[in-house]
């Protein structure tokens, strides 16, 4: 008799042919929606009421606070109580928190901070979950499209959100942005709510929080390919991307006249983005590893282009060219976790992927002035692209990174 499992497996249309897929997509969607329109609208709201760059600052700051809180004890609720409840909780969370918002707008900036940070709380809880739901609703060999689709989902919301939050706000008011955010995340939350439920691997908790915490930590050091991508990450995230956000907006000013230069190559790293997405739509590459450290090394152009070129074209071609690069990465990372992670094990494990990911951009951010101010923007931005390369060309040599795989008798001391 055949089951369930092989005839979605042999199913004509990848993961699309799946409808659990089809339903997490479009909770993905919504999400990824929601979470691109609301920093729009708050920025707006915040400038249009006279707000300084500090009061803006802080109150951003807070989305990422709240993210790198709630990401591990997010992945721990997730593998140790549900996925599906911990993503529906997530999900309404941040509808009360936008609801709120209006009302917090009005008021001390501490309100409205406290409402971003419970937003980004429920993102860093519902971003592990939802990485992990997909790795049991999708079987292997529709993993790679659906990480890839669930990319391209999140990457055009975030290119067309802000000029629909913009053209909202100036027409509505801050209030209708934040009810469509509300509006959405009810919408994921009814998507996620009619997924099935994994069934746990224990009968109860392994423990503390912290004890099941540090199960996943045993987990994630058991795969070098893992515990070497996550230190490779730490120096593109944090020195690399530091330093087109830090310099990209002077030079851009300073060496070609005009803020046209900056607009053009972050649109550029989106669409590149797109583009690298689409493609692992349809590309299984035989050494997915070797693919995506190749694929991150090519964000040392970045800063190359920032240092040396005295024209525009090679800066925005390094920009598409970074773009297509991190999704690269991204898809066959994203799959190799889910693959080679125990199912009761990958929202804590992914969780810990996310934490890096998210809390290492603003170390960077705080390191590089600093090199700036020492050496000259020239000599650091040259430095960041060497210190990308070294980190990408040491990966390489780690076992199993060629190809994300992980030894079967490899075990954790």
């Amino acid at each position: 008799m055949t089951s369930s499992t092989d005839q979605v497996e042999n199913a004509a249309g990848g993961a699309w042919s799946i409808p659990g897929f089809r339903r997490l997509w479009s909770a993905n969607t919504a999400d990824a929606w929601a979470v691109s329109l609301l920093p729009a609208a708050v920025t707006l709201a915040l400038v249009h009421q006279g707000s300084g760059a500090v009061v803006l600052g802080q109150v951003l700051a807070a989305k990422t606070v709240g993210f790198v809180a709630a990401t591990i004890p997010g992945g721990v609720l997730a593998d140790r109580w549900s996925r599906r409840k911990t993503m529906v909780l997530a999900c309404l969370l941040r509808a009360a928190a936008a609801l709120l918002l209006p009302v917090a707008l009005a008021g001390p900036s501490w309100g409205s901070a406290a409402c971003v940070l419970l937003v980004g709380a429920g993102e860093g809880a519902f971003r592990p979950s939802y990485q992990a739901m997909l790795g049991e609703v999708v079987p292997e060999r529709q993993r790679q499209s659906a990480n890839a689709l669930s990319t391209v989902t999140f990457r055009l919301a975030l290119v067309l959100a802000p000029g629909v939050a913009t053209a909202a706000v100036l027409l509505l008011g801050p209030w209708a942005v934040c009810l469509l955010t509300a509006v959405l995340w009810c919408l994921a939350a009814l998507a996620v709510r009619r997924l099935p439920e994994r069934r746990a691997d224990h009968s109860r908790p392994e423990g503390s929080v912290v004890a099941q915490f540090l199960s996943g930590v045993r987990e994630a050091r058991r795969h070098r390919w893992f515990v070497a991508g996550l230190v490779m990450l730490v120096f593109v995230l944090a020195v690399g991307e530091a330093s087109q956000l830090v310099l990209l907006p002077v030079i851009s000013l300073e060496r070609f006249g005009t803020d046209f230069v900056y607009a053009a190559a972050l649109t550029g790293y989106s669409v590149g983005a797109l583009a690298g997405g689409a493609v692992m739509t349809r590309w299984t590459p035989r050494l997915p590893g070797l693919v995506a450290v190749l694929g991150l090394a090519l964000y040392a152009g970045i800063p190359l282009a920032l240092a040396l070129s005295p024209v525009v074209w090679p800066l925005v071609a390094a920009y598409v060219l970074a773009g297509v690069g991190m999704e690269l990465f991204n898809v066959p990372w994203f799959s190799a976790v889910q693959r080679e992670v125990p199912p009761g094990l990958q929202a804590r494990v992914s969780s810990l992927d996310f934490m890096v990911s998210y809390s290492m951009s603003p170390l960077g951010l705080a390191l590089l002035p600093p090199a700036v101010e020492a050496t000259g923007p020239r000599t650091a931005l040259i430095g960041t692209a060497v210190v990308v390369l070294l980190a990408c060309a040491g990966t390489l040599a780690v076992p199993g990174m060629t190809r994300f795989r992980t030894r079967p008798d490899r075990s954790v001391d």
